[in-house]
């Protein structure tokens, strides 16, 4: 039901089935704090902060956040390396793609809850409130940073920066990157309990070898 209402909505296409979360046990209307009342004095900073970051960007900071806004996680190449993509690494392509679509089905049912509006001037049809993108950037960057634990610091500062470039696009409120990046740490802690991921996770630590000799989560 609530899948079938989010592509009426306009949800990106993803799959239809979660592939290492189990829904019922993560219920991010539970776990996450609502997002501030209308008319708050939260909500009120909320505006000011997106309005200062939108207002004190350049021409170029404004193309970089946009030419960043992709959920893959290719976009960490500039922490692994150039060599990181998707044709060198199909495992972990195949991997990080399933990791991203489980958590992009988990926020999106939370975006449908609260349904919170964008920031004014965001053309986005789905709510504001928890932010995927921040979300995927937390998921991502913790799973991949045990896969290439030499590479962590600088995943974790991409990752941020991430998260922080949907507030600087005008897309996304300071509470609804911090409850993404939240639920996209829940997401990724749930996730180590399933057999499926366990497998495809030492499956893309070999893979990756060769980017950390020294160690991965492969055994």
């Amino acid at each position: 039901m609530v899948f079938a209402a989010l592509c009426a909505r306009g949800a990106p296409k993803t799959d239809a089935v979660y592939h290492y979360l189990d829904p019922a046990g993560i219920d991010l209307t539970v776990l996450l704090p609502p997002p501030p009342d209308p008319g708050s004095s939260q909500e009120r900073q909320d505006e000011a902060q997106v309005a200062a970051q939108v207002g004190a960007r350049t021409s170029s900071a404004l193309v970089r956040a946009q030419g960043a806004s992709h959920r893959d996680v290719f976009f960490f190449a500039p922490s692994v390396g150039d060599e990181f993509t998707a044709s060198r690494f199909p495992i972990t392509a195949a991997f990080f793609k399933k990791i991203g679509s489980d958590v992009e089905k988990l926020t999106d049912a939370a975006k449908l809850h609260w349904d919170r509006p964008r920031p004014d001037g965001a053309n986005k049809k789905r709510g504001s409130y928890p932010s995927g993108h921040a979300a995927f950037a937390a998921a991502a960057a913790i799973v991949l940073a045990e896969l290439l634990p030499c590479k962590r610091d600088q995943i974790f500062r991409q990752a941020r920066r991430f998260a922080e470039n949907r507030i600087i696009l005008g897309l996304h409120y300071p509470s609804d990157v911090a409850a993404g990046w939240t639920a996209g740490t829940v997401a990724a802690f749930a996730m180590t309990d399933n057999a499926a991921f366990k497998r495809d996770l030492a499956a893309a630590g070999v893979e990756l070898r060769r980017v950390c000799p020294s160690g991965t989560a492969a055994p």
